[in-house]
């Protein structure tokens, strides 16, 4: 149960930092807001595309020790297309769609916190779970329930366009 709670602590951040934008939304004002939402997005977007980190990692050499062969030079088995190779792709390619889908509304919010951009903004936050939650997914090994997930965004775009999600 203990490897769900980072997951639960970046759904919990973000949900933090739309509800803050939200607050402002009818009346637009400060960005103050917007930025942290922003920041926070951006610090969720580098914690999930990185590596998720294991206890059993490569063993540690002795101090003043070096490994006898570095490691990427030609002749090594791992490839771009690996098992692992994709699994780092999908998690950069989904940290991207989140940054997209949160960023740049929070980013023209923080420019002009009027209430249409911050509405905007809060929507855009609301629609980036998907992404978010796709790239969690990925990071913890699941690339197929990942990629299931994120083929949930363009539906959530195309409803948003008819029904307001705020």
């Amino acid at each position: 149960m203990s490897s769900a709670v980072p997951a639960a602590l970046a759904l919990g951040a973000h949900t933090l930092a739309v509800t803050s934008v939200s607050r402002h939304e009818t009346q637009g004002g400060s960005s103050t807001a917007p930025l942290g939402a922003l920041a926070t997005t951006l610090a969720l977007a580098h914690a999930v595309a990185r590596p998720r980190r294991t206890a059993s990692g490569p063993p540690s050499l002795p101090p003043g020790r070096r490994p006898a062969v570095r490691l990427g030079l030609p002749g090594t088995t791992r490839t771009p297309w690996s098992a692992e190779g994709t699994g780092a792709l999908a998690r950069a390619a989904l940290a991207l769609a989140y940054i997209t889908t949160a960023g740049r509304p929070f980013l023209h919010a923080a420019l002009n916190p009027s209430p249409p951009l911050t509405q905007r903004a809060v929507g855009g936050g609301i629609r980036a779970l998907i992404p978010l939650q796709a790239a969690l997914a990925a990071r913890s090994g699941s690339l197929g329930s990942a990629l299931v997930a994120a083929s949930l965004a363009p539906a959530a775009r195309r409803f948003a366009r008819r029904v307001s999600v705020t």
